[in-house]
């Protein structure tokens, strides 16, 4: 008898922890936020700035910047960009420090980013281009019109 009370009340706790949970997680939801949510695919493109010949880079991080952009606003309405540091160990076993560009697309046709790419590759003479995608939902946030 006791450990069927046990098992009882043990089961009321847990749902208990699971409701309230769940209510606490609609909160966090970003459709709480009362603007429309949409859902959208994101495309996050990772450019090196090293010439894959030399493994140095030879053309300037800002001048890339701006030709990149000549190129993007080419083939997409909008995106997002920000200068990092990367490193990677070559065959050799070397670290080898790089300066990458991160391109962020949301909603853009693939054929759209490969066209960025294929340019990309020849004009900043790369081995190759990092892509990574990912669906997500995004909120275009506007406060409180009050």
């Amino acid at each position: 008898m006791t450990k069927n009370l046990l098992a009882i009340v043990f089961g009321i706790f847990l749902s208990l922890i699971l409701f309230v949970g769940t209510g606490d997680a609609a909160k966090n939801d970003i459709s709480s936020l009362g603007s429309p949510v949409s859902k959208q695919e994101k495309f996050t493109l990772y450019l090196g700035t090293n010439d894959k010949d030399t493994l140095k880079q030879e053309i300037p991080t800002e001048t890339i910047r701006e030709q990149m952009h000549e190129i993007c606003i080419k083939y997409v309405d909008g995106y997002t960009v920000w200068a990092v540091d990367g490193y990677y160990r070559d065959d050799g076993g070397n670290i080898i420090h790089e300066r990458s560009l991160v391109y962020v697309f949301i909603d853009t046709p693939i054929d759209s980013i490969k066209k960025i790419m294929d340019a990309a590759l020849i004009k900043f003479n790369q081995e190759s281009i990092l892509l990574e995608d990912s669906k997500g939902r995004s909120v275009f946030y506007r406060g409180n019109k009050r």
